[in-house]
């Protein structure tokens, strides 16, 4: 090899560090799990599955000060959820979610209602469908291309989103909320506002208490469409959770839903437990809904077991 050609080579070594220097670093996380979902209106479908998400993180400081981070998760081996984050300190936080992660807006206060595993509207979802049925955007929330922007001012947690054009031929959403902490030691009360375009306009009130190892809440939400074909929801949504010990969490909860004109309300239980020993963490629920949609003899029980294992 000629002089010439070592360095060129030297050369191009030397750009290649140069630029590596540069580039941001991800973080990766993920783990082992295994969910059981026993729901006996469906005994044809396997009940066991297998974890298979992964999630990638990156952050840094800007030279003015500012910070940036981003956030990818590969579910199934597709994009699930994906957001950039912009931190200006007093000044709040801006943020846009590629998809399915705001944050912001809304999502900050439309269930605040305590739980050891998952929400008990988890059966409900099993036989009526991918919505949720009484919280704030029930009627949409489409957070791809969704913009965030959150800030604390005079004690008060303030939370904006907007989707300038959620779907095609669709009004721009917006959400906001607002928290506030200081009334007394231990207790938050939260509101929120959704404006799903030409869809529906919703409205949620809350409050959650805490004292030693529990807290509970109550929440009340309505969602109010349009269309004079489509459904508005009322609901009432309350839970309790206990931390027996540093290893053991329970809680319990219920929600109803009345559908404006229709005979029957849906009805939510559930009762809740996880436990962690070590590296390995169980969580358990026993979910049950009557009427799910506001549709008679429409009931179903979720018995539901997740094994995770850190490493």
């Amino acid at each position: 090899m000629n002089k010439l050609t070592k360095v060129g080579l030297t050369a191009l070594a030397t750009s290649l560090v140069a630029s590596a220097s540069y580039a941001g670093e991800l973080s990766v996380s993920g783990g082992a799990s295994l969910t059981y979902t026993g729901l006996d209106s469906n005994s044809d479908t396997n009940p066991w599955v297998m974890g298979d998400s992964v999630k990638f993180n990156g952050s840094g400081d800007l030279d003015n000060g500012m910070t940036v981070s981003v956030y990818y998760e590969l579910d199934g081996g597709t994009y699930d959820d994906y957001n950039l984050k912009l931190g200006m300190g007093d000044m709040g936080t801006l943020s846009f979610s590629g998809a399915s992660s705001s944050g912001s807006g809304v999502d900050s206060v439309k269930d605040i209602v305590p739980k050891a595993y998952t929400p008990v509207y988890e059966a409900a979802n099993e036989v009526g469908g991918a919505a949720d049925n009484g919280l704030l955007d029930t009627s949409g929330n489409n957070q791809t291309g969704q913009w965030g922007y959150d800030v604390t001012a005079a004690g008060f947690d303030l939370s904006v989103s907007y989707n300038p054009k959620p779907a095609a031929a669709a009004a721009a959403e917006t959400g906001y909320s607002v928290s506030y902490s200081g009334l007394m030691d231990g207790l938050t009360l939260v509101y929120g506002i959704f404006d799903d375009g030409d869809i529906a306009e919703n409205d949620t009130i809350g409050a959650k208490y805490t004292m030693g190892s529990v807290t509970a809440a109550i929440q009340s939400t309505n969602v109010d469409y349009e269309a004079q074909a489509s459904t508005d929801q009322d609901a009432t949504h309350m839970g309790i959770s206990m931390a027996i010990n540093d290893d053991l969490t329970v809680s319990a909860g219920r929600q109803e839903v009345e559908f404006d004109g229709g005979t029957e309300d849906e009805v939510n239980t559930g009762i809740q437990a996880s436990y962690t020993m070590g590296s390995i963490s169980f969580s358990t629920a026993i979910n049950s809904v009557e009427s799910a949609g506001g549709t008679a003899n429409k009931d179903a029980e979720a018995s539901i077991f997740v094994a995770s294992f850190a490493f």
